[in-house]
């Protein structure tokens, strides 16, 4: 029994130098990688934890060699001597060189202690400075009068996260109180200790589709002007994005600062609040969306806000222009300017329309 074990182990012993034997290494390279050369199909195919063990022995820190590159090495017999494939390429046209695959190059790199990933630390909170404490006009909105003691309608994305909320108005910014808002439908109510020259009414029914309208607000703030401006398009869906059934879809022209800009039809009623724009990408036209009055209604109602009963006969473009005017206000949002490096860093589809500064 000693005799048939000590046969065993003087196999596997032999067995382990001859594929020992069957690795050489061939040279280091300046980039931390090193080159050995197996001989064995067999040892290449049943024994990679063999080629660990030799590699090992290259490594200054014993870890797990990573194998970078495999490939064939070929050598050549001429005249009784190997030569290697750049001779050979030389002396192809004397000789026929008979080709011999003769195992396979293995490029390895050391993997050490530095390599192996470590948890990342929890990055300590960049101190905020007096700057990011300061207070600034961060973004703009619109929004409309809709009774005679400075109550308005606006987004409750135009407000949302504001320290401050300034309503301009004959040339004066006066701040707005937030009373009540609705994140779901995007609404808010503002109130203003001011007297308005013009209120909107709104109507009783919901925009029809085909209907025309018009919007007016303070697209891209006061970047273009100052002045009011408007467009006008047409329903052309009874529902939102996503079968939203508390918008309308409209062909009118939106952009970033239309905001909680009044949609009103000829006679001067409020038939929807401006809320968002989509689209905006190579061959697609973008196509907009406003919150239909029932559903302002609704949250006005809850929150104690009744509207003057709706006009019955279309306005003149003059009269409209006035209401216009008069009815509809520019909106800044001021909040500090670390809150706005927030938000812009955390909400990568945010609506706010901040001003081109802080982008």
């Amino acid at each position: 029994m000693k005799k048939i074990l000590g046969i065993i182990v003087l196999g596997l012993l032999w067995c382990n130098v001859a594929f020992t034997a069957g690795m050489e290494l061939i040279k280091k390279n300046t980039d931390g990688t090193f080159v050995i050369f197996v001989k064995s199909e067999i040892i290449l195919k049943n024994k990679p934890k063999m080629i660990n063990d030799f590699v090992k022995n290259f490594c200054k820190y014993p870890l797990v060699p990573k194998i970078v590159k495999t490939k064939y090495i070929y050598e050549y017999y001429v005249n009784g001597r190997w030569i290697d494939e750049n001779e050979r390429s030389r002396l192809k046209i004397i000789y026929s060189v008979p080709t011999k695959v003769l195992g396979k190059e293995k490029t390895f790199k050391c993997i050490t202690k530095q390599d192996i990933a470590e948890k990342p630390k929890k990055k300590e909170p960049k101190k905020q400075t007096p700057e990011d404490n300061k207070i600034v006009a961060a973004a703009s909105g619109t929004g409309f009068f809709v009774s005679r003691s400075g109550h308005i309608i606006t987004n409750h994305h135009v407000i949302e996260g504001c320290d401050a909320v300034k309503v301009s108005f004959t040339g004066d910014e006066i701040k707005a109180k937030t009373l009540a808002v609705d994140k779901m439908n995007d609404l808010a109510i503002l109130k203003a200790n001011l007297i308005p020259n013009q209120v909107y009414s709104v109507a009783t029914e919901d925009a029809a589709l085909l209907e025309d309208i018009i919007i007016a607000g303070y697209p891209l703030g006061k970047k273009v002007s100052a002045a009011i401006k408007t467009s006008k398009g047409s329903v052309t869906a009874l529902a939102g994005y996503g079968d939203n059934y508390s918008e309308f879809q409209t062909d009118a022209a939106l952009n970033q600062g239309n905001s909680g800009g009044p949609i009103m039809n000829q006679k001067g009623n409020v038939i929807g609040v401006a809320v968002a724009n989509y689209g905006k990408k190579a061959g697609v036209e973008s196509f907009n969306f406003g919150i239909k009055s029932s559903t302002l209604k609704t949250f006005a109602s809850a929150n104690g806000l009744t509207f003057l009963p709706p006009n019955n006969r279309d306005l003149s473009n003059k009269d409209l222009g006035k209401l216009i005017t008069d009815g509809t206000v520019y909106l800044e949002c001021f909040m500090t300017v670390a809150k706005i490096k927030r938000m812009i860093a955390e909400e990568a589809n945010n609506r706010k329309a901040f001003f081109s500064e802080f982008k």
